[in-house]
């Protein structure tokens, strides 16, 4: 049975405890999570501070969240590497710890040189060699490489290239890529400030960061959409629009990790040299959650 791939996906955190890994706080935010509508989970992704991770680390939180995630979600892994052969391996490691598929970033140190002609080459041979299905990963603001739509549309048509996770936040590009793509190629937007706008466009979900602390609003947005409510979904993409800009843009990671303490989840530590905000950072997150509707916990500030 192909794997179906849609709704609202967090690309969850790694909680940190100092400079380890904090599994136990991992397994407790799943267990919360669980209990939502999300559709699955994005493990090892950029918010997951997988870059900052090394392979062991990577194995153990990819194990913890098997072991935590029910069946019935899907478990995406981050598995992209800058070598070809890299990627191959370690979507061969997830795949073994039980992930569903993989989601694999486009190689970027050499970004001169990631002519749309050895992307193709890198992703179908990944693809060749995967045992499960992958996904693309567009996210040119962090790797200064941007996939077209002319190159999305050629490797839709990989038996085991699933969909794509497009964080570049143009929506006119997504609005192609929808276009193009063949019927069951999965379109998940990655930024949440177009969430509504790519629903309308035809992405079949989303994996956002902002889903980490309000998952129940953001697949509010989506049912809202699916049943034909979009006075609905337009007003819950208002309503979203500033915290999300807040745990991505304005504070990154750390004001995520942030929020999620601040939202009685369990953010922890960032790795060095992310920082968390400080006392004006955090308190501007705490007002916009409660401005969306967030009880906090003793009402901490």
């Amino acid at each position: 049975m192909p794997l179906r791939i849609e709704g609202v996906l967090p690309p969850i955190v790694t909680p940190f405890r100092g400079e380890e890994v904090d599994l136990a706080s991992l397994r407790a935010n799943l267990e919360r999570w669980n209990a939502t509508g999300l559709s699955g989970y994005l493990v090892l992704g950029s918010n997951g501070e997988s870059v900052y991770l090394d392979e062991r680390e990577k194995e153990q939180v990819l194990a913890a969240a098997r072991e935590a995630v029910p069946i019935d979600r899907v478990l995406m892994a981050g598995t992209g590497c800058e070598s070809t052969r890299a990627t191959i391996r370690f979507t061969r490691r997830a795949a073994e710890l039980g992930a569903d598929c993989a989601l694999v970033v486009t190689p970027s140190y050499f970004r001169g040189q990631m002519t749309p002609e050895r992307l193709e080459a890198h992703y179908r041979r990944v693809a060749d060699e995967a045992p499960i299905p992958i996904l693309l990963y567009n996210v040119p603001q962090f790797t200064g490489v941007n996939m077209a739509p002319a190159l999305v549309a050629r490797l839709a048509e990989h038996p085991n290239i699933a969909g794509i996770k497009d964080s570049s936040g143009n929506i006119a590009q997504l609005t192609e890529i929808v276009r193009r793509a063949p019927p069951g190629f999965a379109v998940l937007v990655g930024n949440a400030g177009v969430f509504y706008p790519a629903l309308c466009v035809g992405a079949a979900g989303a994996v956002l960061a902002v889903a980490n602390v309000i998952p129940e609003l953001c697949v509010d947005l989506y049912r809202r959409f699916r049943t034909g409510d979009h006075a609905g979904a337009l007003h819950l993409q208002r309503r979203l629009a500033r915290l999300a800009s807040l745990v991505t843009v304005v504070h990154g990671i750390g004001g995520l990790k942030a929020a999620l303490d601040v939202a009685g989840y369990r953010g922890g530590d960032v790795r060095a040299p992310l920082t968390l905000p400080g006392p004006d950072g955090r308190h501007e997150i705490t007002e916009e959650l409660r401005a969306v509707g967030v009880v906090v916990p003793g009402g901490r500030a």
